[in-house]
């Protein structure tokens, strides 16, 4: 790569990053959730069907990985082709045998690393703020794999920091780690435990971690922290207790047709119109006011996160936080600490987190939104569809999110 300019070489990068997440994701997703639904869905972990807004959001937080990890890429390839890094080109500066002792002690090392960051990234001071946005895939998708907070994604990445100064390796062998790491992590988040029953008693194999392992982290949000190894949980006791019945339950389940249904050209075609409807809604909505109560719907496990109040403010609108539905692992009343100027540490329940929006049409457009997680403040537009759906779009540039709200009683 040294006949590379800096702009193409940082584009290579960030290619060769975005394939190594997306081909192996797509690739995942199609067959067991697409193309082989029918021979796989009695093997869904969580029985339940993958929601297209949470995937989405998936997607979204894995470009903005991808860009993080081709950022930190780009400055390892320059300082390798400097000579500051252990990585060799030649076959002969070591041995065959070392070529795939290397990428032991690569993956030996990395299951550390990430035990004891995932661990640390738990803390309550911590999880908020930088691991609550992969734990939003409570019923993870393949897309899941990078769906991380910008800071957990450096983090994440700082293991190929620390491989790059202590481990002597060959480019194949590291290329052949960083698939092997995405491979398994995108299996981790499948969502459907694709090994035989038998596969946990198996003393040769039952020191790999399976999909059921990280689908369970995913779903109570503690405990199975390893990646790939489930030697550091057995030694320190955070393997969850139930996790070999779990397994072994799901493993042992008849392959019988369910109501989470088939993938077939039809139903895809009716995904489409679906699709295609909600859109007509949205324009054809009837314009009756946002004035009221609603409930903020979490995108990761589809529960109420708050109550907000939307109320008139001259010709506009304006929200405020009235209530906080808290998970066990987070404060009941948190207070905005990336805010600031006056919302500066300032209690997010009863916040005034929306403003300045303005009827055009069937939509209220022209304001902002408060994100409290981040402090970050978004422009945004709000519509209804039908009596008790509301739908809030927030942008970031060119890219936006939207979220669903429900009406309150």
């Amino acid at each position: 790569m040294q006949d590379f300019s800096s702009l193409d070489l940082f584009q290579h990068i960030v290619l060769t990053d975005f394939l190594r997440y997306f081909l192996p994701a797509a690739a995942a997703y199609l067959a067991f959730w697409v193309v082989f639904k029918k021979r796989w869905q009695h093997r869904i972990i969580q029985q339940k069907p993958l929601l297209a807004r949470k995937m989405w959001s998936e997607f979204g937080y894995s470009m903005s990985t991808v860009a993080i990890f081709a950022s930190i890429g780009f400055c390892i390839v320059s300082l390798k082709n400097a000579g500051f890094t252990l990585i060799y080109d030649d076959f002969g500066q070591h041995s065959t045998a070392w070529f795939f002792v290397s990428i032991g002690l690569m993956l030996f090392l990395h299951d550390a690393y990430f035990y004891w960051t995932h661990r640390l990234m738990h803390h309550p001071r911590i999880f908020r703020h930088v691991h609550l946005v992969h734990h939003r895939s409570t019923h993870p998708s393949p897309w899941a794999a990078y769906a991380f907070h910008p800071i957990e994604a450096v983090i994440e990445a700082g293991i190929f920091v620390l491989i790059v100064f202590t481990i002597p390796a060959h480019g194949l062998a590291l290329l052949s780690f960083l698939i092997y790491m995405v491979v398994r992590n995108v299996l981790g988040h499948l969502g459907i435990e694709f090994l035989p029953p038998g596969f946990l008693k198996n003393r040769w194999l039952n020191w790999h971690t399976t999909t059921t392992h990280h689908d369970l982290h995913h779903k109570h949000f503690e405990g199975n922290y390893g990646l790939y190894f489930t030697w550091w949980d057995r030694w320190l006791g955070t393997e969850r207790p139930e996790y070999q019945q779990v397994f072994e339950e799901v493993t042992s389940r008849p392959q019988v047709e369910d109501s989470l249904g088939q993938v077939s050209k039809k139903s895809a075609a009716a995904g489409a119109i679906i699709i295609f409807a909600a859109i007509l809604g949205a324009n054809f909505a009837a314009a009756q006011s946002p004035v009221g109560t609603w409930q903020t719907i979490d995108d990761g496990d589809g529960k109420p996160r708050s109550r907000v109040q939307i109320e008139a403010a001259g010709e506009g609108l304006t929200g405020k936080i009235v209530e906080i539905y808290s998970r066990p692992c987070e404060t009941p009343d948190p207070v905005c600490e990336r805010c600031s100027g006056d919302q500066k540490n300032a209690k997010i329940m009863g916040m005034t987190f929306l403003w300045g929006f303005k009827k055009s049409g069937g939509e209220w457009t022209g304001g902002s939104v408060l994100d409290p997680a981040n402090g970050q403040t978004y422009r945004a537009k709000i519509w209804l569809e039908g009596i008790n759906v509301l739908k809030i779009r927030g942008y970031w540039g060119f890219f936006w999110r939207t979220q669903t709200w429900q009406r309150a009683n």
